[in-house]
């Protein structure tokens, strides 16, 4: 039996695989969004831009597994890899919204058939002894790499094409490992979501939660940089404030999880989702009288906001068996990308409207109104008992294979195998 310390080097090159290509994604995102400001687009086509890209990736998520079923998974995610460096690339050749949309849902939808590939392969290595410090070297892996590829945006100008290049190289040099691995990785499972009905009778806060959080952070990812240049931060300030967003959420995860494990699940995630409702709107108002202060509120918005969708996975399986705890938080993470599809779309029309500060205003507003919501739902059933809630398990939120790593999940791998679930 491996010790934890052979299995973390076992899989150490698909973690760096996947940091390579985390870092190019990062830089991507907020690179895209300087530039197209830059380009004078209007904040109604950023969004529409970002809702792009998580339209490709929610259906990536959805179809990958079979494509890769049939070409194989190595050609797979080599065919993937090399398509979206060719979308990064695109970005220079074509610089147009309507294109540049059509980059982004394509860019989308290869990282999510990406990130599949890894992660099943990360899933099929980890044993039942060692599948929590996988999940843990992987959160690791993930918070070090979004960061990191933020603070690569000041490394040439965002007007120029050097930093679309980088994030070509990036993603180009991660085909590496895997291409020339002799293991063989699993074909990503093929996704069993259930009815959204059935979600929602398990858990209407889980399921109005994660649509929420996904209304509120796909606006975040596509427009914040947009808003912090608009109030007056360069490009070093508008890195450094995507990463203290990035390391408050992740760093936080822990804290804000054991809390939730010695207190009602429910009332800590609606004091989360109170904090970082407030706290958005004294970003939109302090962003702009005082835009110096922005940079000490990010780690503070990122340490109340990000955390929100472990915590509600995680009161979402506190109502689900073991054995479908995979299904229930795959379900979950699409509900939370179709929110993710349509907050953008809804987010640059009030900033349109409002101002640059409507961004903000417009997620404060989404989170006080969930938190609204998970207040009326404690009316209406009772928490179970402390000693019958599942521990909080850190979420990656990146495709439903991720759920595979949940150490509870695996614990019962053994049990009988559950009635067929409602398919979409």
């Amino acid at each position: 039996m491996q010790s934890v310390r052979e299995q973390i080097f076992s899989i150490s090159s698909l973690l760096l695989c996947m940091s390579m290509l985390l870092m190019g994604n990062s830089l991507q995102g907020t690179l895209i969004a300087i530039r197209a400001a830059g380009e004078q687009f209007s904040d109604s086509s950023i969004g529409i831009m970002t809702s792009g890209y998580f339209l490709g990736f929610v259906l990536g998520t959805l179809v990958t597994a079979y494509l890769i079923e049939r070409a194989g998974h190595i050609r797979g995610f080599t065919a993937l890899a090399s398509l979206a460096s060719a979308a990064a690339l695109g970005h220079i050749i074509i610089v147009d919204p309507i294109a540049w949309t059509v980059f982004r849902a394509i860019s989308g939808f290869c990282f999510a058939g990406i990130y599949m590939v890894i992660e099943s392969w990360l899933n099929e290595r980890a044993t039942n002894e060692t599948r929590g410090q996988v999940l843990a070297a992987y959160m690791f892996v993930n918070l070090m790499s979004l960061t990191a590829g933020q603070f690569l945006v000041s490394a040439a100008d965002p007007l120029g094409y050097i930093l679309f290049c980088i994030v070509s190289i990036l993603v180009s040099i991660a085909i590496i490992p895997v291409s020339i691995t002799r293991t063989e990785a699993p074909t990503p499972q093929k996704p069993r979501p259930l009815l959204i009905r059935r979600l929602f009778s398990i858990s209407p806060l889980g399921f109005i939660g994660c649509l929420g959080y996904g209304l509120a952070l796909g606006a975040f990812w596509g427009l914040a940089p947009v808003f912090a240049g608009r109030v007056g931060l360069d490009v070093d300030g508008i890195a450094l404030f995507m990463a203290l967003c990035i390391l408050g959420g992740g760093l936080m995860q822990w804290p804000i999880g054991w809390l939730s494990d010695k207190y009602d699940r429910r009332t800590v995630l609606t004091i989360a989702l109170f904090i970082a409702g407030g706290i958005a709107i004294v970003i939109a108002t302090v962003g702009i009288m005082r835009p110096e202060y922005l940079l000490y509120i990010a780690f503070v918005y990122g340490a109340a906001s990000f955390p929100l969708y472990a915590l509600t996975v995680s009161h979402a399986n506190d109502y689900v068996e073991a054995d479908e705890r995979v299904v229930v938080s795959g379900t979950l993470l699409l509900t939370y990308g179709t929110g993710a599809i349509i907050g953008p779309v809804l987010a640059g029309p009030i900033m349109v409207e409002l101002g640059v500060a409507g961004l903000f205003y417009y997620i404060g507003g989404v989170f006080i109104i969930v938190g609204i919501y998970a207040l009326w739902r404690m009316t209406r059933r009772a928490a179970p008992p402390l000693s019958e809630q599942n521990k909080f398990v850190p979420t990656p939120g990146s495709t439903p294979v991720a759920g595979e790593l949940d150490p509870q999940a695996e614990a019962d791998s053994d049990a009988p195998t559950p009635p067929p679930v409602e398919r979409v």
